[in-house]
């Protein structure tokens, strides 16, 4: 999931970002993949992240009252290595001095959509693989990459093996059942629903005792002697959380 704290004291620019995120949000398959909090003031930013908030991306304006936000990124490398901090305001002088601060990207307002889009693409995409949470299978098209998080769930047709992604796309393999046992279930967040689907828990949306609806609205098949052991292993994984992707 990519967390997204965005700082800004202009409430123009402030809804302005928050509206591209938003539209961002409403492209994505799974929308709860992404997640933001807005703050007027840097202050709160920090208070927020002091208390235990955790965010993948920091969004911060410079020019504000009371604490600027390079004093504000300065503050959180302090006790935040990781976090990807992006700069968007409205002059281009501190441009040199985010280098200090070890700034993932610099921008003057207005942001664009498309130049956040892409940004955002590429926050994602670095995530997954920095968390090494994928493996390798060879498509038609040749060697492709599959993200754990973006498989919503895989189905077993004689030797074809189709992957079917949160984006909508399927991807065919060639592939047996038990090769696809091997290479998903001894993750937590898939399991076997059925004699030839494996799901990732991570995109249900419902469950009933013939079928699952996932959150894209495909529809898997329910054994109904994995009902129970389904049911209960989805109880588990979502008092938990996501904390295995």
């Amino acid at each position: 999931m990519l967390k997204i704290a965005i700082c800004d004291d202009n409430i123009a620019d402030l809804s302005n970002i928050v509206s591209i995120i938003e539209d961002y949000q409403a492209l994505q398959r799974d929308k709860n993949n992404i997640k933001y909090t807005a703050f007027q003031n840097a202050a709160d930013l920090i208070a927020a992240m002091e208390s235990g908030q955790e965010y993948n991306l920091v969004i911060l304006d410079i020019l504000m009252p009371f604490m600027t936000g390079m004093d504000a990124a300065k503050e959180i490398r302090q006790f935040n290595q990781a976090v990807k901090i992006i700069f968007i305001t409205s002059s281009p002088e501190f441009a040199v001095e985010s280098y200090s601060v070890d700034a993932y990207y610099y921008a003057l307002k207005p942001i664009w959509k498309k130049k956040l889009f892409i940004l955002l693409d590429k926050v994602i995409s670095e995530m997954e693989i920095q968390s090494g949470a994928s493996f390798f299978i060879k498509s038609k098209t040749g060697l492709t990459r599959i993200y754990i998080n973006r498989l919503e769930f895989a189905e077993v047709t004689g030797r074809t093996i189709l992957y079917n992604l949160t984006d909508g796309s399927v991807i065919e393999a060639i592939g047996s059942l038990r090769e696809l046992e091997k290479e998903l279930l001894s993750n937590p967040c898939f399991i076997k629903t059925h004699r030839s689907y494996i799901i990732n828990m991570e995109h249900i949306d419902t469950i009933s005792q013939r079928e699952i609806k996932m959150q894209s609205y495909a529809l898997v098949p329910m054994a109904k002697a994995n009902y129970n052991t389904v049911k209960s292993a989805y109880i588990t994984f979502a008092f938990k959380g996501s904390k295995n992707l």
